[in-house]
């Protein structure tokens, strides 16, 4: 598990040196699932969102949603996000945004291999001016993860999201590849129905007028009942 730490932090030192702007955040998220049927779960997430080296708040957003066991390497979520966010000038505007998973996952022994396609659609509502709010942001989000299960409570893990920009009413020529996350964190059980976790990320964006580079200090803690 060492190499893939000493890999990630190379990745952020090479990458970063070719950065415009930074800033360190942090995201504090809090997830409650609970089971509905068989196969069929209840999903809520709320996150907090720091900026400007974890001083103000960048934006607070809520997720309803459920997730469905297609197979035992399968699943597919479907996602309601609201989210308030703070724009250029220190006021706030909502958006609302739809997505839908579709979710791998296999374990060979220890190790865990999982994929993640994200499709998503966001709209911009009260707080903008544009005329365009009635047309989504869209965009394909692709997220690759590699755990280890070192006991019955810890489980390391890296991984990697790549997004592209589908469509965007705003700037119609910068639709493409805009944005990648590194990620090195670990899970860990408290009990059977309790989890926390903590991870780094850093994620850069891309083909867009003054890219930025982040790094977060997330932090996670999650509640499931059957």
């Amino acid at each position: 598990m060492k190499r893939y730490l000493l890999l990630f932090s190379f990745f952020i030192l090479a990458i970063s040196s070719f950065s415009q702007t930074e800033d360190l955040g942090s995201w504090l998220t809090f997830s409650f699932n609970k089971g509905i049927v068989k196969n069929l779960e209840f999903n809520f997430d709320q996150e907090l969102r720091l900026k400007d080296n974890i001083s103000n708040i960048n934006l607070l957003y809520t997720n309803l949603g459920a997730t469905y066991t297609v197979a035992k390497f399968f699943k597919i979520a479907g996602v309601y996000r609201f989210i308030d966010k703070q724009k250029g000038d220190g006021s706030y505007g909502y958006r609302n945004r739809f997505y839908t998973d579709f979710i791998f996952k296999v374990k060979p022994g220890k190790w865990s291999l999982g994929y993640r396609a994200r499709f998503q659609g966001e709209w911009r509502k009260g707080g903008y001016n544009s005329n365009l709010g009635n047309m989504p942001e869209v965009y394909l989000r692709n997220l690759f993860k590699i755990g280890y299960k070192l006991n019955d409570r810890w489980n390391p893990y890296v991984a990697t999201e790549l997004r592209w920009q589908l469509q965007n009413p705003r700037l119609p020529w910068a639709n493409g590849f805009n944005r990648t996350r590194f990620y090195a964190g670990t899970d860990y059980k408290i009990n059977k129905k309790m989890s926390a976790g903590t991870y780094l990320l850093m994620q850069k964006e891309w083909n867009v007028n003054d890219p930025q580079t982040l790094y977060i200090i997330g932090l996670e803690f999650g509640i499931s009942i059957d």
